[in-house]
């Protein structure tokens, strides 16, 4: 089967290839893919940049964890999905014993597997996940919006963790697609005005911003950006603001303008920068951070795109074979893409 590769560690080192068509395990499904996304993390991956908690990647890896399909085959001991369902996949399994696991929390299971992370993932003609990690999809939901779903439950995540108040003012520092996902729940929840901050190269992505109903989208640095936030909220600052820029700048950033006892959600893949943690404290915050999303998590956001209250296909900008994934790293590197959206050869 053909498949989007990472053949070794360092930069680049990737390619669309030949791979074995991959055979279920034991409690475990065998998926046609019919959509799968590139995401930022992907980026790091082929930048070599990505680490994960405690299990190195395994190389060759099939990259990807943003997909949806139907199901094949299943492996001997697993029951449901019933082959022929269509599905959407969940990214993070864990190990099923341990203190976070039986909670339901195994987005924090210190030994978790994530596909296209530490086990074979999407980006690819077949794949094999455990069928616990399947969620059989309503009629109403296309195979394009479910695609979605990885980040979308993040999302999710980000509003069950926040519970924000409606009429409250926001800002999100990033317009890629987690971002632009942020937007449209923030919209939906009532939040306003919402603000989308970007940097020098993003101008098709605040555009985009723009069109889904962002009450300004525009390009700020640090200090531009706390000047318009202070502006809009005469010197209060944003009560929620959502750093998915995955910058040392946009953490920073995302501190400057969050209000007095406001709430900051900080999403991006970013390890060490130098904190005023008298900031913090002064401005009385509260502080999430966000890891990814569990099954209710999914759920939920299958409920939104059913309903309407979000539409991620929107955020589509380019649609590709998966023989053209090397040049859409390329591609979502420069920016020019919110979410590359690839379908099997024909």
């Amino acid at each position: 089967m053909k498949a989007f590769i990472k053949t070794g560690p360092g930069v680049g080192n990737m390619a669309v290839g030949d791979a074995p068509a991959p055979q279920p395990g034991p409690n475990e499904a065998l998926v046609r893919i019919v959509q799968s996304g590139m995401c930022g993390t992907d980026i790091l991956v082929h930048d070599d940049v990505y680490r994960g908690r405690k299990r190195p990647m395994p190389y060759p890896l099939i990259v990807g964890h943003e997909a949806c399909g139907e199901v094949v085959e299943l492996g001997p001991g697993a029951e449901l999905p019933l082959p022929g369902t269509r599905v959407g996949i969940e990214a993070v399994s864990g190990c099923g014993r341990c203190f976070h696991c039986v909670r339901g929390n195994y987005n924090l299971c210190p030994d978790w597997h994530h596909i296209g992370l530490t086990r074979d993932g999407a980006m690819a003609e077949l794949v094999v996940v455990p069928a616990m990690s399947l969620l059989p999809l309503p009629e109403e939901v296309s195979y394009e919006s479910a695609a979605f779903l990885e980040p979308l439950a993040t999302v999710v995540h980000t509003l069950e963790r926040v519970r924000p108040a409606p009429g409250r003012p926001a800002a999100i520092i990033g317009p890629g697609a987690l971002g632009l996902l942020h937007l449209q729940a923030l919209q939906a929840a009532g939040l306003a005005p919402i603000v989308v901050f970007g940097r020098s190269g993003d101008e098709k992505r605040l555009e985009l911003a723009r069109m889904l109903g962002a009450d300004a989208a525009i390009i700020a640095d640090r200090n531009a950006a706390q000047e318009y936030a202070a502006s809009v909220t005469d010197g209060t600052g944003m009560g929620v603001v959502i750093e998915a820029g995955g910058s040392p700048e946009a953490v920073q950033t995302a501190l400057d303008i969050v209000s007095g006892e406001g709430t900051l959600v900080t999403l991006g893949i970013v390890r060490v920068i130098e904190i005023d943690a008298l900031t913090v404290m002064r401005k009385d915050l509260a502080w999430f951070g966000i890891v990814s999303a569990v099954r209710r998590h999914f759920a939920e956001a299958i409920q939104w795109i059913r309903t309407g209250k979000v539409k991620p296909e929107r955020l589509i900008t380019h649609r590709m074979r998966l023989s053209d994934a090397p040049s859409a790293v390329s591609v979502l590197r420069r920016c020019e893409a919110v979410k590359i959206m690839f379908s099997p050869e024909e």
